[in-house]
């Protein structure tokens, strides 16, 4: 992804992009698509500098006509359901100028995602304001002109002087050619007057395409659409409009061909194609390329081959020498399958694909069996006059479109656990490793956060002096049917998935709804990542300026080995406690237990760790240990918490040490309702 975001980049920043039709924008993934970056062109044609929509992370939408916008973003959440890197075509919306004008622009936007999740949007721009009053001319004057002769020649008069004009006879012949007609084409008027139409047209062209359009205009209707066109001297583009014209009985008397040059749109277009398609290194196909050729085949075939420790290459020979080994690598590869009714594409770094988009199994493995050893014997790579010889971890998968990359993938990871050259995906793979159920949490995970089956519970924390129910920790479980799942089999994975911040965000906001209205102190859990999580930090913060119930709250800082940023930490902490918000410590008691600790995250609570509470009742070790924690909090003024009191023996013993309050299954499991 970084490769093609690469390429993405120096395409904007090019010289193609100065002054051409085509504005190129690179948009984030986030609310209202801030703008990653945009082609400089942008200051000729809409009037906004570039660097001012880059400094400002500007967000697209708020450019985008209000009557528009819903619609624009529809079509882009529908692009967006489909798991894969793609691209789509939007239909005509309205963006505002700096000028405060609003004019008319068709984009095709592309889908950059990495691991399925979208990363960033890439979208081509181009203006058809033109197109669109040409349009609404049509429609307005077109009752006109049934019976206006003069009002039709002041109409040829207008389009001539921006666009290309050709009228012809009911036969098809070319009665009228205007200036800009006979400069795109090349020819003359006395070379197409009297000729018929299709001196223009292209072979490239399906010939359904002039039936549609006869039939079309013959029904009495405007043609649209866009065709290549024959010149005489060079081949070129045209976005056209053919317009049936009627007379006063609303009888067909001739036709007029509106045309705009757009050859230059198309280069563009082709050259932004390619580099969305083309690694910029190698200038072989991409992931995006791959992913379209998957969808494109008919029984296909794919290997992901890996340099065995190519990490060491770039440590001794520096990361020029490193890519000239992987682009040498390609070449290489190249040579061998060019004639074997195989494509080669490079992923990332030190990854190579070859895939067959309609192959038989047996014949596709020989084929791969067969580089093997020629790539890693015969073809020696030169550096500094040295024979560099590569080692490799091949993958191979015959699996369906839709799993054909992940499940490689999996077969890639087990080639390189077990130390095997050549792995070849099967079930046995999926169903007895990690990976399998690595994606089906994840798969649940995204379901759950679409369908708001993420939910906190609520467990109790009782005064041991009263018995009073005085707090409650808020505790999040996946909703799966009827079952309310631990985050014990989902908490790691969403890390994994980058669906934890939204998980976390999801919890503190139902818990603070839940006890907004409620007299109830309430807690809940942070990492130290979550602190040091900039977007995570910004919420809590929005929530407590908000809400107005930071005296309520609780956050559970889980101990940590080591705490470094500590001024960040201690900037969270300062800052929360300024909306009267409390401090404890979760898990106190094991790992790197230390005192200094409880005193630079100034805690008001210690919850002392269930292992030692299991056993107090039982273990004099674990009675020894908190009563030293116990000790400690109180000549700080701190209170104490016991976890895990699951029964009255327990209980007893933490009212006896002096323990300030208690929360475990004695009292109540986590419930869904207060």
């Amino acid at each position: 992804m970084q490769q093609e975001m690469k390429n993405y980049q120096d395409l904007v920043e090019s010289e193609l992009f100065t002054m051409g039709p085509i504005v190129v924008f690179i948009w984030e993934n986030k609310e209202n698509w801030p703008v990653y970056s945009v082609s400089k062109n942008i200051d000729r044609l809409y009037g906004y500098t570039a660097q001012s929509f880059i400094d400002a992370k500007l967000q697209y939408a708020h450019i985008i006509h209000p009557d528009d916008i819903t619609r624009v973003f529809e079509e882009v959440a529908e692009a967006s359901l489909v798991p894969t890197t793609r691209s789509f075509t939007h239909e005509p919306y309205r963006l505002k100028c700096a000028d405060g004008v609003y004019t008319w622009v068709q984009d095709t936007t592309i889908i950059l995602r990495e691991n399925e999740e979208i990363l960033y949007y890439v979208g081509y721009i181009s203006d058809i304001s033109e197109l669109k009053d040409l349009e609404q001319q049509n429609q307005k004057t077109r009752d006109e002109l049934l019976t206006n002769e003069a009002f039709l020649k002041s109409y040829k008069v207008a389009m001539d002087s921006s666009s290309m004009v050709s009228i012809s006879n009911l036969a098809g012949e070319i009665t009228y050619a205007n200036e800009q007609f006979c400069k795109v084409s090349g020819y003359t008027q006395e070379e197409v007057l009297g000729k018929q139409h299709n001196i223009l047209r292209h072979p490239s062209t399906q010939k359904e395409t002039f039936i549609k359009l006869w039939e079309t205009i013959q029904a009495k209707n405007i043609w649209k659409g866009k065709l290549q066109n024959r010149g005489k001297f060079v081949d070129y583009w045209v976005d056209i409009a053919v317009i049936p014209i009627l007379d006063a009985s609303g009888e067909i008397v001739e036709y007029i061909a509106v045309r705009h040059d757009i050859t230059q749109m198309k280069k563009q277009k082709e050259v932004l194609n390619s580099a969305a398609n083309t690694d910029l290194l190698t200038g072989f196909g991409n992931r995006y390329k791959l992913y379209n050729d998957i969808q494109k085949s008919v029984s296909p075939a794919l290997a992901i081959l890996n340099i065995d420790r190519f990490s060491q290459i770039n440590d001794f020979y520096g990361h020029e020498k490193g890519d000239f080994v992987i682009k040498s690598l390609g070449d290489n590869i190249y040579d061998i399958i060019k004639d074997k009714n195989c494509k080669l594409y490079h992923l990332q770094g030190d990854e190579y694909v070859i895939f067959a988009p309609d192959t038989c199994r047996d014949s596709f493995l020989d084929n791969i069996t067969s580089l093997l050893p020629e790539i890693s014997k015969n073809k020696a790579i030169i550096i500094d006059e040295e024979e560099v010889f590569l080692d490799f971890s091949i993958a191979v998968s015959f699996e369906s479109k839709d799993e054909l990359l992940k499940s490689a993938d999996m077969a890639l990871k087990t080639a390189k656990k077990e130390n095997k050259s050549i792995v070849i995906y099967s079930e046995a793979l999926s169903l007895n490793g990690a990976y399998q159920n690595n994606m089906k949490w994840a798969k649940k995970i995204k379901e759950a956060i679409e369908n708001d089956n993420f939910v906190a519970v609520y467990q109790p924390i009782v005064n041991n002096q009263n018995g009073v129910w005085e707090k409650y920790e808020a505790l999040v479980r996946l909703r799966d049917a009827e079952e309310l799942i631990s985050p014990y089999l989902f908490l790691d994975i969403s890390k994994k998935t980058k669906y934890y911040t939204q998980i976390t965000m999801l919890m503190l906001q139902k818990s603070f709804e839940m006890f907004k209205e409620r007299t109830l102190e309430f807690s809940v859990n942070l990492t130290i990542e979550d602190i040091l999580n900039e977007d995570i930090k910004r919420y809590i913060f929005d929530l407590l300026e908000s809400s107005k119930i930071g005296h309520k709250v609780v956050f559970e800082i889980v101990e940590s080995e080591s705490i470094e940023n500590f001024e960040d930490i201690a900037f969270f902490i300062d800052k929360v406690k300024s909306y009267g918000c409390k401090i404890a410590i979760d898990d106190f008691g094991t790992g790197y237990s230390n005192f200094e600790y409880l005193m630079k995250l100034k805690a008001d609570y210690i919850k002392i760790d269930g292992s030692m509470i299991k056993q107090i009742d039982s273990s004099a070790e674990a009675q020894m240990v908190v009563s030293i924690i116990v000790e400690f909090a109180k000549k700080m003024g701190m209170k104490t918490i016991a976890e895990f009191v699951e029964n009255e023996s327990i209980f007893n013993k933490v009212k006896e040490l002096g323990i300030d309050y208690s929360q475990g299954y004695y009292f109540s499991k986590p419930q869904l309702h207060l």
